[in-house]
């Protein structure tokens, strides 16, 4: 152990005297191990964030859809008489409508300006759509969308940009669209809750949102809404998603009379989670390969500067050799030497790898992807630190045996 540690201490003080080389040896190293690091690292909170995510916003999100070929039959359009029958009929549907969202094609006056608005339609189950809770009021109930009341719930960043405040329950708010205007009450406010899954899967159309019953899209605009082509169905939780799929293909089938046809199609959100979560792995797979092309040069320099240190130390060889220094300590010290440069520059990669990943999920999080956090896998930290020390003795082991080949008389003799 004593003789262990004197080769340590050896290698420190030969890397100590000529720390340039030193540093310039380990980049490779550090900038391979430490790639590693930040891709796994910020991949791994990327995919537990976007997931998690995911699952809060769309979770228990269903689509049910008609995909009637045009040769085959007529379209067919789904009704509310649809829905209620749903309802009725399978367990664990909080609710169901569907939903029409017109872009950024309104606008809002007040004291304040004249805005761009995003109006969406759709009945009381609307609330559900994109997982954001209620800040201050109510959302409009099944009386209201019904019935055609002039109601609306608009979001926090939307009705601080309005009013200056989000204490606007029971305001009037004017929309235009389509040459027509219309006052409407906000009797709500949702919180808004900006993440990067929202972004993907529901996009964005601008600061300011306006829900609205859909009776109202017919009333005001002259949109025919008593048929559609598209729903949403939303699950009282992700575990329930599969089951009601299967139970309202079955029923709409059963209801347009085409049993085994495959007209009526459901797609789920919650796979999308597994499909960008492929997607991630596979972008870290390519990262990785290219930080595992890091290393392996960074091995190269290694090797090409120990070959070096051994030239410029072949007389310091020949005299130990000469002093009766056996061929295995010499190998030993400079095989040593190798792996120290390699797992300091490793330890380098680690630590900045690290900072990295908590960098870019911390920067993630201050643009609005929600709250993202690096997970740091001591697992892969340990695969770096030894895959460190493997590349010092894979690439550490041709200059250490060459150094240890050398005849003392012929060491001796180098100018």
């Amino acid at each position: 152990m004593a003789r262990v540690m004197e080769y340590v201490k050896i290698a420190l003080m030969n890397i100590k005297s000529n720390k340039a080389r030193s540093f310039l040896t380990m980049l490779g190293i550090i900038i391979g191990i430490s790639s590693v690091i930040l891709i796994v690292s910020a991949g791994n909170g990327f995919k537990v964030g976007i997931s998690g995510q995911l699952d809060a916003l769309v979770g228990g999100f269903i689509q049910i859809y008609a995909d009637v070929p045009a040769d085959e039959a007529d379209s067919i359009m789904f009704n509310n008489d649809d829905i209620d029958a749903i309802y009725e009929k399978v367990p664990h549907v909080k609710g169901a409508t569907d939903i029409w969202r017109m872009g950024a094609n309104g606008s809002a006056q007040t004291t304040k300006g004249t805005f761009s608005v995003a109006p969406m339609f759709g009945n009381e189950s609307m609330q559900f759509y994109d997982g954001a809770p209620i800040a201050k009021g109510r959302y409009f109930n099944k009386t209201e969308s019904q019935s055609g009341a002039k109601v609306c719930v608009i979001n926090e960043r939307g009705a601080k940009k309005l009013f200056g405040t989000t204490d606007v329950v029971g305001l009037e708010l004017s929309m235009s669209m389509w040459g027509v205007t219309e006052d409407f009450t906000i009797v709500g406010v949702k919180r808004d809750e900006d993440s990067l899954a929202k972004d993907m899967t529901m996009g964005t159309y601008g600061d300011v949102t306006m829900e609205i019953p859909i009776t109202l899209l017919e009333e005001l605009y002259g949109y025919y809404t008593e048929e559609f082509s598209m729903f949403i169905i939303f699950a009282d939780s992700s575990e329930y998603v599969t089951d009601i799929s299967r139970q309202v293909q079955s029923l709409l089938e059963a209801r347009y009379n085409v049993r085994g046809k495959d007209y009526i199609q459901s797609m789920d959100m919650a796979s999308q989670v597994g499909m960008i979560s492929d997607i991630l792995n596979y972008v870290t797979i390519f990262i990785m390969l290219v930080a595992g092309i890091a290393l392996i040069v960074g091995g190269i320099g290694v090797m090409n500067i120990m070959l070096v240190s051994v030239t410029e130390r072949t007389k310091e060889i020949g005299i130990r050799k000469a002093l009766g220094a056996k061929t295995g300590s010499i190998l030993f010290q400079f095989l040593m030497e190798a792996v120290i440069i390699t797992l300091i520059g490793g330890f380098v990669g680690i630590v900045l790898g690290i900072l990295g990943a908590r960098g870019i999920c911390g920067l993630a999080s201050s643009m609005g992807m929600g709250d993202m956090q690096a997970v740091i896998d001591p697992k892969v930290i340990l695969v770096a630190t030894g895959f460190s020390s493997l590349i010092g003795i894979f690439f550490g082991i041709y200059p250490a045996r060459k150094a240890a080949k050398l005849s003392p008389i012929e060491a001796l003799r180098h100018e």
